[in-house]
């Protein structure tokens, strides 16, 4: 199964060397807001310090909220922009990370983000703003759009390299691009403010030791893991722990030690929830449900990945991403229209001066206004658009998330059945083979694209276990023309997922001898063409089976297809043809070939 976590405590965050360290500074910064009048700029500026220590000191303290906007209200009354753009910051960092709500959250970057955008001596002060709003998206998993971020913070911010650098790496990894993965996070433990600080050392590790272990690499894992449990014990980084815990985990996890690897997901779980961390909850019962199925626990296991699923879901939901990115294209046009309605007046202002009489003012001032109604239309019509084109993507992503209920139930009663039985054997080969499933279901459907030797290992994975659970019923060959390059192929995930079903369900429904499906992969000019071939009833002699889902299947490829043409300019069509009674079906799905490089 084995769900990876990054963490994501380097965006817009200073860290010091130890909670006492932390302590301190607490101290000496509130007696230093003591002596200060209660309404000049340093006294605003040491409470923006003090709010982002105490958060990451506690990250449960939930009454910062009531003073940061205590020091917003100070700010505002005075009129400093950049206290009041960081107060701004330091809102959105507490619902972040002490509310875990990234809507209001974004809400407040976007307002920090305005104030920066508006005043270029706020500039210097403001990238870490552009960070914090990349770990939203890194958090929804919209990891073209995190990047996009912190290449920007990167760039512009020197000071910053380490936040950049660092998150750059966790996507890379959540890309599972590791070779990348692991130069960026080797390249941010080399930076000189990391060689003297343990907690960036602590979280580098941790990190490092998921890659590792991704890579395959399980010794280096357990190394780079034990190497920051030690650094947060020595320093007593609370902070960290959680995390950590929940890394090591995995790498114990991937060297067989599974009691350590079950006792640091427990410490972690533990952690997590008394801080209402959801990510890391996710974490560590999809740890635990690897754990218990090692073990042979297989109803602990199926307990624990329920846990991991109902998270899952909640964390990436669609409504949460629709939510914010529908937040995220509102700031953009606010300030896009700012910027037309300011072009707008400079162009009226200098026609003003220019034209004589009260015609040509008269006239200019018309012209003005029907100037900036038609921009302000054709921004509107734009950014409406583009609404419509993100809300179709995230359908579809719900769409590719959906797998058929009644192969899950029947699967999850087949194991139950093997386990009644004392058929120990035979249920953890099933339930291994089918949490693998679920996993590569799960993470595939959260991208548009992924390499062709992902999909191919999907589908060999699905036959297995349909196989398992009828045998007898039919057998399989996939076959890919010799030649393609399948680690740099990328095509749009499960699509040939619902026509194999099919064969399955209702081409062999009524056929009494073995029935055999083939799958073809080949090049077809600049096209990609996948094929699904049964020796099977055919479909006009289908007469059992909801022809309803059928048909879902069908509708569902057809306007996947549709949206790939509309967004790539290309002819990607589906054809299925019926090669007479009880000889079977053919289902050609045609692709533009996408590479990767």
């Amino acid at each position: 199964m084995k769900y990876f976590l990054y963490v994501l405590s380097f965006v817009a965050i200073i860290f010091h060397a130890s909670a006492q360290q932390f302590r301190r500074e607490l101290d000496s910064l509130s007696q230093l807001m003591e002596g200060q009048s209660a309404s000049d700029t340093a006294t605003v500026d040491l409470r923006n310090h003090y709010t982002k220590q105490a958060l990451f000191a506690n990250p449960s303290d939930t009454t910062l909220l009531d003073f940061a906007e205590k020091t917003l209200e100070i700010s505002r009354k005075m009129g400093y922009g950049r206290g009041t753009m960081l107060a701004y910051e330091r809102m959105a960092l507490i619902y972040q990370y002490s509310f875990s709500n990234p809507y209001k959250a974004q809400e407040f970057y976007h307002k920090a983000l305005s104030l920066m955008e508006g005043d270029e001596q706020l500039r210097p002060y403001g990238w870490s703003i552009y960070g914090g709003i990349g770990t939203l998206y890194y958090e929804q998993e919209e990891y073209g759009k995190a990047l996009d971020f912190f290449k920007l913070v990167l760039k512009h911010d020197k000071s910053l390299e380490l936040t950049a650098t660092a998150n750059m790496a966790n996507i890379y990894g959540s890309l599972n691009q590791l070779d990348s993965a692991i130069y960026y996070y080797n390249k941010a433990l080399s930076l000189e403010q990391v060689r003297n600080n343990p907690t960036y050392k602590a979280n580098l590790y941790s990190n490092l030791s998921l890659i590792y272990g991704q890579d395959g690499q399980v010794d280096s894992a357990l190394v780079s893991a034990e190497k920051s449990m030690a650094l947060i014990e020595d320093y007593g980084i609370e902070f960290v722990r959680p995390t950590a815990y929940a890394n090591a985990s995995m790498a114990y996890l991937g060297n067989n030690d599974y009691e350590m690897a079950e006792k640091y997901a427990k410490l972690s779980l533990e952690l997590s929830d008394a801080q209402g961390n959801l990510f890391l909850q996710k974490s560590a019962w999809g740890t635990l449900a690897d754990v218990y199925a090692a073990k042979g626990d297989f109803s602990d296991a199926l307990e624990a990945y329920k846990k991991f699923s109902v998270l899952k879901d909640s964390l990436n939901g669609q409504n949460r991403r629709v939510e914010i990115n529908r937040k995220q294209l509102e700031f953009d046009f606010e300030k896009e229209r700012t910027v037309t309605k300011a072009e707008i007046e400079r162009q009226t202002t200098l026609k003003r001066a220019t034209l004589l009489g009260g015609g040509g003012l008269l006239l200019a001032s018309v012209f003005g206004f029907m100037l900036y109604k038609r921009r302000r239309d054709a921004v509107e019509q734009k950014k409406e658009a583009e609404f419509r084109a993100m809300v179709s993507d995230t359908e579809l992503k719900a769409l590719r998330a959906q797998m058929n209920p009644h192969f899950i139930f029947n699967s999850l009663n087949s194991i139950g059945d093997y386990i009644l039985n004392n058929d120990t054997g035979t249920a953890m080969e099933y339930l291994t083979k089918f949490a693998k499933l679920m996993r590569m279901v799960l993470e595939n459907s959260e991208f548009k694209e992924i390499p062709l030797e992902e999909d191919l290992k999907f589908l060999e994975l699905y036959l297995q276990v349909e196989s398992k659970r009828q045998p007898g019923r039919f057998s399989y060959k996939i076959r890919v023309e010799e030649g393609l390059d399948v680690q740099n192929i990328l095509v749009p995930p499960l699509l040939l997922q619902p026509f194999i079903e099919n064969s399955i369900w209702h081409g062999f429904a009524q056929k009494s001898e073995q029935g055999h499906i083939s799958i073809g992969i080949a090049k077809q000019g600049d096209m990609l063409l996948c094929t699904v071939d049964d020796d099977g009833m055919g479909r006009q002699a289908e007469d059992v089976g909801p022809a309803t889902k059928k048909s879902f299947g069908v509708a569902i490829t057809e306007s996947r297809l549709e949206i790939l043409n509309t967004q790539k300019n290309t002819k990607g069509r589906l054809n299925i043809l019926d090669k007479g009674r009880e000889k079977g079906t053919r289902v050609e799905v045609s692709l533009p070939l996408e590479t990767i490089f």
